[in-house]
This record gives C-alpha cells, structure tokens and sequence, in this order.
C-alpha cells in the first residue's frame, strides 16, 4: 500500500484509521537515541524533535505514549486484516483523491500569488461607499506606553507645546518607551476601557494626561473619531476591500482552471442528467 505525507492542518480531521496507517508507513532515518519500540516500529528522538517540543520533558513523555498507543492500535489493526479490508481502501483512496484535489487547487489557485493594481482599491471603495460604515465609535489616534509617569508627562507637555509626535518621541530615550502605535484604529473592542475612557472623553487633536494602567503611563493623542454609522475611511476600509478583491481574483482563477480542464478533458456526462435547471432543487 502507498504512503502520501500529510499536512497538518488536513491530519486534524483524518479518520483514525487511516491516521494510524499513514503514520505506521512514514520511515524516517534511524538516527539520534532510541525513545521507544512498539513491535517492529522504533521511535528516535530526531522524529519527536519535529512533532514536540524536545526541551520540555512532559512534551516528549506524552508523544512517545501517544506514539505507543497508536502503533500497538495500528498493529492490532493489522492482525486483524483491516489494512487489507476493501473498505479500509475505499477510505484511502477516498483520502488520497481529496488531498490530490487539494493540493492542486493550493498550487494553482490559494497559494497563487494575486496582484491588485494601484486603483483598484480605491476604485472598489468609490463603488461601493455605503457598504463601508462604522457598526461603533472608532477613534484614530498614537498612541504611546511609558515606563515611568514622569516621562509620560515631559511627553505630554512637549505634544501640547507644539512639538510632533515624532519629534517628541525622538527626544525620549528608547529604553523609557515601552510601546509604540503610530496612526491606529481604536475600537471599544479590544480596548482597554481606561484607555478607551480617555479616549471619548478628548476632543480630536488633543492629547490625554498620562493613563496610569498597572506600572504603564499611556499617552494618547486623538486624530479623528468615527462615529457609529459614519462612512470609514479608505485607510480603515483597505484591508477589507484588499481581502474581497483577493477572493474574487482567486475565485476567478478557479473558474479559468476549471474552464482549461472542461476544455481537453476527457469526460462525459449522460444527456438526461441536464435535462432540467440543475440550479433548482426537486
């Protein structure tokens, strides 16, 4: 019987069975201090290195018991003759054909690289306005974390005077700043409330009086709000709109590809079976 090597996202949801033969056929180089044996099978530290975390003791203990386990399952399996069973081979030929289609379609059409010219964006969003409004309040502010109250002020006032926030963050020593976000999207969500708080409490282009929150002082300077409802800007849209053009170019490659197949492939299909609107269910 063949072996395909699985990726691991797909082994998640393998059925047992198969899971275990696919394990038992994967040969790996003898090499590095034996963990353990199950029957015929040895198990070596080098194997465990990429499944486990080698360095934690009870990482290891538990693969190798869970590497013991299943290969005596899998043995028993095949005194049993299950390996050999005509349903067992339904099921790996099943498996093999899904991750055939799967890892072509991952070629050809999800890992493609996909390009959005420079007006796309821009252009999807001018369509398509009202669909980009704000479900919250958002804010867009800087926002910076301090290690010492003292420093939060000196940056405070240097902001108030008139200074730019990059300036005034240049004149900070690296060591005395914790956290940086420059130019962000703040929602209630995901927010802390004491930030969040201040926030609402400031008009745009002020700056809050340093936010005390566990040993942080955080100073936050407020470009613009959004309110609920409001249209979102095309800096917050982008990234949703760069996402759906995404998925319809990779939906449209998945279409030329099936186009190209339909073309020189060879298949038939029984004239009765398009006889009525297939679109409409019976």
């Amino acid at each position: 019987m063949r072996c395909w090597p699985v990726n691991k996202s797909i082994g998640n949801w393998l059925p047992l069975a198969l899971a275990l033969v696919l394990f038992g056929c994967a040969r790996q180089p003898e090499s590095g201090r034996l963990l353990a044996t199950a029957g015929s099978a040895k198990l070596y530290l080098n194997e465990v290195s990429s499944h486990a975390d080698t360095s934690s003791a009870y990482a290891v203990r538990n693969y190798v018991s869970n590497w013991v386990n299943e290969q005596l399952l899998y043995d028993e399996a095949k005194k049993l003759g299950i390996d050999n069973s005509p349903g067992f081979q339904k099921r790996v030929d099943e498996f093999s054909r899904q991750l055939a289609i799967t890892m072509l379609l991952n070629h050809r059409v999800y890992d493609a690289p996909v390009s959005l010219g420079p007006g796309e964006v821009q252009g999807f969003y001018n369509s398509h306005r009202d669909e980009f409004r704000a479900a919250d309040e958002i804010a867009f502010v800087n926002l910076a974390a301090f290690d010492k109250r003292s420093i939060a002020v000196k940056f405070r006032n240097a902001l108030v005077s008139g200074s730019s926030w990059t300036e005034t963050l240049g004149d900070i020593p690296t060591y005395a700043i914790l956290d940086i976000k420059d130019s962000v999207y703040l929602k209630v969500s995901g927010t802390n409330p004491a930030i969040w708080n201040v926030v609402q409490s400031i008009n745009v282009g002020s700056v809050s009086f340093p936010i005390q929150i566990d040993s942080l002082s955080y100073v936050v300077e407020v470009i613009n709000k959004i309110g609920a409802g409001e249209p979102l800007p095309l800096s917050y849209a982008a990234p949703l709109i760069r996402e759906r053009l995404t998925i319809e170019k990779r939906r449209k490659l998945y279409e030329a590809l099936m186009d190209s197949l339909r073309a020189v492939g060879n298949f038939q299909i029984d004239p009765s079976v398009a006889i009525r609107d297939t679109s409409v269910q019976e």
